[in-house]
């Protein structure tokens, strides 16, 4: 039978495929091309009987019977739509129709310079629509702005359009390359049903991509209503699925980098120029993600909730990280840019240690570098005098960092053979690096410095830094996607964490009396070694 021929038997899936993800809805339009690419992507990639364009419009009408068309946007960009139906809401492709939509910027109204932004899930199913029907507005996905109405249960939470001013302002609204662990899937699939395996893991992929359009977009106060009907909207056989330990660590995969590209979307380089209140606003969202995540789980089953909350933990620890250098970069720059700030300090430097008023065991500063064992051996004073170095005014701080980074490089990172080895270079040159610090600071108080105040903002800088290095390799590398410190761990674990480390057991743990803002210290017992490196917030 001919391909033409919407009665052929190999036509019966699509027109189940169809009736199972649409259905009539007055006054609702769907683009022609957009439905057909949807069912393109539902097929095999090696399937050879994909029916065209032409084809598929017959079985559309095949289930749909008198279903129009109406041909909608601007002059030159106009494109048609079948005019009567609706995406479900309960449909697996729902989330991925809303990203399509986005993606394309395709314009509803006639008007110049609208365009469609993003859709939005239902927060809660409609009164007696059994979960199938939705407003116009909520299943297309045109709105002329988003909004939300109603209260309780009716509460309904409507697509978004950005207006700009002219075609010149679009702004390109480009996805990262968000990957799906495809072996992962299947091996999962021998396991369990296939199909499950595969519609889960499709519908939670396009849950991240949709959250990654939100964000950067900048609608972050939108991202509440995305995490929250998303995960009300689970059938408990999904999330009994979801919560099974081999089918979390698949899902772990996609939550890690969700939060890494949703990082890199918010802050991908610290020394960024970005606000202040920016940076505020950031730190504040992933908090709120946290609440918000934690809050769509509650009752779930608790192993569910423990791999997401470590997930997203994780997250918040990595913004604050570089949102705090991104602070202290913002003050430094400020000394880099005043010539006899930079010029006081580079010289105070220079007296304090040539003079020998640096106090460190075995007086480091006056040993030589002749030769590769020593210089292995003293890496941290190598690091020290290398800044000093390039100390100048208008010095870019991109210049300095750029220079500490390359020593860990060379130093720590390169020559580690595994991570045991890694963990212990660099806990031994952050200790060593700290202690070094520390010895300066000291020597300046002591010498009423000039400069002290500058070379404290250095030294802070320069303290997180090296932390922010180390633990941004040992994350990378998925060496621990999480720390949460055992009685059985090492302390030197301690080491790898910023000097906002003992502000995190603080929130963990309100009981817990909080330290108060002090200058960096270094403790030393026979049992143990504690590193304490804190300092007032920005």
């Amino acid at each position: 039978m001919s391909e033409g021929s919407p009665t052929s038997l190999l036509h019966l899936s699509i027109t189940r495929w169809i009736a199972d993800n649409f259905f009539l809805c007055e006054g609702c339009t769907v683009p022609r091309w957009l439905l057909y690419e949807m069912y393109i992507e539902n097929c095999n990639p090696g399937a050879k009987d994909k029916v065209n364009s032409a084809t598929f419009g017959k079985l559309i009408r095949l289930v749909f019977p008198g279903l129009g068309t109406r041909r909608l946007g601007t002059r030159g960009s106009a494109r048609y739509h079948y005019d009567g139906i609706a995406i479900k809401k309960n449909s697996s492709f729902y989330a991925r129709y809303c990203f399509l939509l986005s993606e394309k910027k395709y314009l509803r109204h006639s008007s110049p310079g609208e365009v469609m932004a993003a859709s939005a899930w239902e927060l809660s199913t409609p009164t007696g629509s059994g979960g199938d029907a939705c407003s116009s507005a909520d299943a297309a996905g045109y709105t002329s702005n988003g909004q939300k109405i109603g209260t309780g249960q009716d509460l309904h939470y409507f697509p978004l359009v950005t207006y700009l001013k002219t075609e010149e302002d679009r702004f390109e609204y480009l996805l990262p390359e968000f990957r799906t662990v495809y072996p992962w899937e299947q091996e999962l699939a021998k396991k369990y049903p296939y199909e499950m395996v595969v519609l889960l893991a499709n519908e939670y992929n396009n849950y991240c991509q949709v959250l990654l359009q939100v964000v950067r977009m900048e609608e972050l106060d939108k991202v509440e209503g995305f995490i929250v009907s998303f995960w009300k909207s689970l059938q408990p056989e999904k999330i009994a699925f979801m919560s099974l330990p081999d089918v979390c660590e698949l899902f772990k995969c996609y939550d890690r980098q969700l939060f890494q590209e949703m990082e890199n979307i918010l802050l991908r380089d610290f020394l960024e120029e970005v606000s202040v209140q920016y940076l505020k606003t950031i730190r504040l969202f992933s908090k709120n993600v946290k609440l918000w995540l934690l809050n769509a789980l509650e009752g779930m089953p608790v192993l569910l909730q423990t791999t997401k909350y470590k997930e997203v933990t994780l997250f918040i620890k990595r913004l604050r990280r570089k949102t705090d250098l991104s602070n202290m970069a913002k003050t430094m720059r400020i000394v880099l840019n005043n010539n006899s700030k930079v010029t006081g300090l580079r010289s105070d430097l220079h007296a304090v240690i040539n003079q020998g008023f640096v106090d460190m065991p075995g007086n480091l500063f006056r040993k030589k570098f002749r030769n590769p064992d020593e210089l292995q051996n003293d890496t941290e004073i190598k690091c020290l005098n290398d800044l000093i170095s390039l100390l100048a005014p208008s010095t870019d701080i991109r210049v300095l960092l750029n220079c500490m980074s390359t020593n860990l490089q060379a130093f720590i990172i390169e020559p580690s053979r595994n991570k045991e080895e890694f963990r212990k270079l660099a806990a031994d040159f952050q200790l060593r690096w700290n202690f070094l610090l520390t010895a300066v600071s000291k020597a300046m108080t002591l010498n009423y410095a000039d400069s002290f105040g500058s070379w404290h903002l250095f030294n802070l800088l320069l303290l997180d830094y090296v932390a922010h290095i180390f633990q941004s390799y040992i994350e990378e590398e998925g060496a621990a996607s999480f720390y949460v410190m055992e009685q059985n761990d090492p302390p030197v674990l301690l080491v790898y964490e910023p000097s906002y480390l003992w502000g995190y057991f603080a929130e963990e743990q309100p009981q817990a009396k909080a330290p108060q803002p002090t200058l960096i210290t270094v403790m030393q017992s026979p049992s143990n070694i504690t590193l304490s490196d804190t300092y007032s917030e920005f």
